[in-house]
């Protein structure tokens, strides 16, 4: 029977620094997000458990030769890390002129959801003029009127055109917020009377009533004219060449039907 040799000591001590410095050798991608409910879910019980969270954690494997970390961090302060960190990516994000100048963007995938103007319930009757036949309201309408403010998350991509209907904006006339949860502040804002409008996506006034015990009754979600029901996301990573790497790599994934299909439902990007 032949003898089965053991490596000495040594050796395996020897082959096990070599493995952690191949894995060390590996680039590092930090994945930066920021809570947004059921897309990114950063904390409590369904922490990692978000539509983009689950999407994420199947894409990552799929780009093998990197080390890849998932970094929480506030909507304000992501879209600084992007700009300043050569190895920063973010999943599911929206193309816009501005963030093109600093990023790198995969082939876009559908997103089926879109911003609303959530508005105080008394003012529904005076915004009837600027309410289309399905009901959706003129945001550049409602915005020529000098003396109403809106609310919206610093930072955040609403869709190329809302985005160029706040860009003409004096900054006077908006109210952005860069908290660890701008839209439960936004929303108490506008209950004040502190704003007049906060934009948001279509579920997250019911997210945040559940998780915060907030009383939605006098509060009323407006579909958009500007914006059509369809958007993309992609994966936008720093440009240089990690990122150019990173985008190649996730757009062999993103072409696959079975990714289509998947993020196509009920999705949607910071």
């Amino acid at each position: 029977m032949p003898t089965l040799l053991r490596p000495h000591a040594g050796v395996a001590t020897a082959l096990a620094l070599l493995a952690q410095a191949a894995a060390a050798a590996e680039p590092e991608v930090q994945w930066l997000r920021y809570e947004l409910p059921p897309l990114y879910i950063t904390q409590g019980p369904l922490q990692d458990r978000g539509v983009l969270d689950q999407a994420l954690a199947r894409l990552l494997p799929r780009l093998a030769g990197y080390q890849h970390r998932i970094v929480t961090v506030p909507p304000k302060r992501m879209e600084a890390s992007l700009r300043s960190l050569p190895n920063a990516c973010a999943f599911g994000m929206l193309k816009n002129a501005e963030r093109e100048s600093f990023l790198t963007f995969s082939t876009p995938f559908p997103i089926h959801v879109a911003p609303g103007l959530m508005v105080r319930r008394a003012d529904l009757a005076a915004l009837a003029p600027l309410r289309d036949a399905r009901g959706r309201l003129s945001l550049q309408g409602w915005l020529n009127n000098p003396e109403l403010k809106l609310g919206l998350a610093e930072g955040r991509a609403y869709g190329a055109a809302v985005d160029d209907v706040i860009a003409a904006l004096p900054a006077g006339r908006v109210e952005r917020l860069s908290s660890q949860n701008p839209a439960l502040n936004l929303l108490r804002m506008l209950e004040l009377g502190r704003v007049d409008g906060v934009l948001m996506l279509p579920f997250e006034p019911a997210a945040l009533a559940a998780a915060h015990g907030l009383k939605l009754d006098e509060l009323r979600l407006l579909a958009l004219v500007e914006q059509t029901t369809a958007r993309h996301g992609h994966v936008a990573c720093a440009r240089g060449e990690l990122g150019a790497a990173i985008v190649r790599r996730a757009n062999t994934v993103l072409a696959e039907p079975a990714w289509q299909q998947g993020l196509s439902s009920g999705s949607a990007s910071p």
